[in-house]
């Protein structure tokens, strides 16, 4: 594939397909990690999100979104996002979004949105008329800028950056958080909570493998080089604070698997803004491919899958078709 230029506010946007009523397919070519196969998820995550926010007044935003990947997606043909108005309440709305290309459906997602700034006047809830609390960003973290910390070296429209500093280990592998610095490569000109929510469904996807595998790795022993890549099943984002969100600025990302077995795993991640706001929660059922013992040019244990023999390829490819 070449050299993915296209900056990620653009990469989101999504065209209405003509005579075809809530019907929308993606403006822009898809991108795909380097020797990847199928397109990258979190595209698919963020256009469904795009084309039900097209279905919905300007005076809503998404707070929850549930997608289910069903088969993997072609890159070089379009996508085209279906949707479905299940719901339009006077503080909650609901869309259910289908994505579709020639062979069929390749994922499906219900989006959730609720009216900017409505909030509840139960008398459970304290003096101030509404219940807060959130996890708060780790203490002692150093923006990227202002330190040397290392970057994840892929060809697309967002960037990440990692360091030592960042990481806490646990014996319990349950317990250790991987964190990472994420932000759009590009500046996002829309300022509108919407465009901002795109950009970080889009980048939501990326990495999990490593949080689920890395904590296996010790010193001598790598357990991530026997793991090739992934393939989601689902893919949950709550979001917390729309307007607190800045897709182009540094977003500190912690994510830890609270659970693996039976060849899946689930990773749990947090996003806050570089002011400390908690702005998601994101939650992802994954599946690793194993691929024989191979060296991994990735930190966490990501191996590019053009580095995987042809068999092995071959076998992801019917795997993925047939799972």
């Amino acid at each position: 594939m070449e050299k993915y230029t296209i900056p990620l506010e653009k990469a989101v946007e999504l065209s209405p397909v003509p005579s075809e009523p809530d019907t929308f397919t993606n403006t822009q070519p898809l991108w795909s990690f380097a020797g990847g196969y199928g397109v990258y998820g979190g595209s698919t995550v963020a256009h469904c999100l795009v084309a039900a926010q097209k279905t919905v007044p300007s005076d809503y935003v998404a707070h929850s979104l549930h997608c289910c990947f069903v088969s993997p997606a072609n890159p070089k043909r379009p996508i085209e996002y279906r949707v479905e108005r299940t719901r339009d309440g006077k503080s909650f709305i609901t869309r259910t979004v289908q994505a579709t290309q020639k062979r069929g459906v390749i994922s499906e997602a219900i989006v959730n949105f609720v009216r900017v700034k409505t909030h509840s006047n139960n008398g459970d809830i304290d003096k101030s008329g509404s219940l807060e609390h959130g996890r708060k960003m780790p203490n002692g973290l150093t923006l990227p800028d202002q330190a040397e910390m290392d970057g994840k070296g892929v060809d697309g429209p967002f960037e990440a950056r990692w360091g030592e500093i960042l990481n806490q280990t646990s014996h319990d592998l349950v317990n250790t958080q991987i964190r990472y610095w994420v932000r759009a490569k590009d500046p996002i000109q829309q300022k509108s909570p919407q465009a901002q929510l795109a950009a970080l469904a889009y980048m939501s996807d990326a990495y999990f493998l490593g949080a689920a595998v890395q904590v296996h790795d010790v010193a001598g022993q790598t357990f991530g080089t026997k793991v090739a890549m992934a393939a989601s099943l689902n893919h949950t984002i709550h979001f917390h604070h729309p307007e607190a969100v800045r897709a182009d600025e540094w977003m500190c990302s912690e994510r830890e698997s609270p659970w693996a077995g039976n060849d899946r795993a689930l990773v749990v991640q947090r996003i806050w803004s570089p002011e400390g706001i908690l702005v998601a929660t994101i939650l992802t059922f994954l599946v690793p491919v194993y691929a024989g013992l191979l060296t991994s040019p990735y930190p966490g244990g990501l191996t590019c899958p053009s580095a995987l023999r042809e068999g092995e390829i071959v076998k992801f490819r019917l795997w993925m078709t047939e799972r």
